[in-house]
């Protein structure tokens, strides 16, 4: 089937695409059609959830195949959720990386991701920004069925959820959803989420998925015990986007123990708070010169919780608004 609705949302979703192929579309009208998967440019800008959501609508217009979502989530890989996708798979742990994934949707608009645990059972629902729309079925399938996927990628266990929980009166392709999700299917209910055991979310990652760039590998060699305040800023930088920066991670990292930690840095007549606000101004800085990132991407990678808590905190650091900054750079005067 060929898709000829138009797509222009920027940076192409390479895995999204590489799927439709293979389910027998014709995206020739989204993207040149390389002669193999070899002939795109690694380098090519990661697509995010938006980006995917654009080319869903597309596709679900082009196809009018109601379960498109199902078909696209279990496929999609990784790369897909954007930012949050690398911080995703170097963390510890199921629930690591769905808190990793929803506080990026928290930053982002669109849909959100809400992660509760209702005694022994874990919800992990989505809150559509536009329950509406005429693409938000396909989307709310797409966003579940890619979260599944991703936990039965990287976790070490199989992972099979409890039920899912659909907020659509049942359709006639309700068996699509039996197949796609491998469990339990209600329909007509308050939310659209994935339930699973709580013991699910701490199953651990799989070690390929751990290996992210900021985190060791396995065959790494041993660093140095005696770690400068340059190294303790250079661990900074790369661990700006945790949420809770602490000096026990930054001491794990440099393979030193807090205390000797903390002693260098009051050798160096400086503290660990004021070395997490220098880190994160800097990067902020560099984020808004070099790059077109938005302010929610730029405060997703320096760890705040919403896009307000980055806005203040930069007025503080340079007494400036980060859209100010980033016009003074792009146009400094003569």
């Amino acid at each position: 089937m060929t898709i000829q609705e138009p797509y222009q949302a920027g940076p192409l979703p390479r895995d999204l695409l590489h799927a439709l192929r293979e389910g027998g579309y014709d995206v020739s009208a989204l993207a040149p059609a390389p002669e193999s998967d070899t002939d795109l440019p690694s380098a090519a800008p990661v697509a995010g959830p938006q980006q995917a959501s654009h080319l869903l609508c597309a596709v679900y217009q082009a196809t009018g195949d109601p379960a498109i979502g199902l078909w696209l989530g279990s496929r999609m890989q990784p790369d897909l959720l954007g930012l949050a996708g690398l911080p995703a798979m170097a963390g510890p742990s199921l629930g690591t990386a769905l808190r990793r994934i929803a506080r990026y949707q928290r930053l982002m608009s669109g849909d959100r991701i809400e992660l509760r645990r209702q005694g022994d059972e874990a919800w992990v629902c989505i809150c559509p920004s536009e329950p509406e729309a005429p693409d938000a079925r396909p989307r709310i399938d797409m966003e579940l069925c890619s979260l599944l996927a991703f936990g039965r990628q990287f976790t070490s266990k199989p992972l099979h959820p409890l039920r899912v929980s659909l907020r659509i009166g049942q359709p006639d392709w309700h068996r699509r959803y039996t197949e796609a999700f491998d469990c339990p299917v209600r329909f007509g209910e308050p939310e659209d989420a994935i339930v699973f055991g709580r013991r699910d979310l701490a199953l651990r990652l799989m070690a390929r998925a751990r290996s992210g760039p900021s985190t060791p590998s396995a065959t790494h060699e041993p660093r140095p015990s005696a770690a400068s305040l340059d190294d303790v800023r250079a661990a900074l930088q790369q661990l700006a986007g945790e949420r809770a920066l602490s000096l026990a991670a930054v001491a794990r990292h440099l393979d030193v123990s807090e205390r000797t930690l903390q002693r260098r840095l009051m050798a160096a007549g400086t503290g660990f708070r004021a070395l997490c606000e220098e880190a994160r101004r800097d990067l902020a800085g560099r984020y808004l010169t070099e790059g077109a990132m938005s302010l929610g991407e730029i405060a997703f990678r320096l760890g705040f919780d919403d896009a307000n808590s980055f806005f203040r905190a930069f007025r503080r650091w340079t007494g400036m608004t980060p859209g100010d900054y980033r016009r003074a750079a792009a146009h400094p005067p003569a």
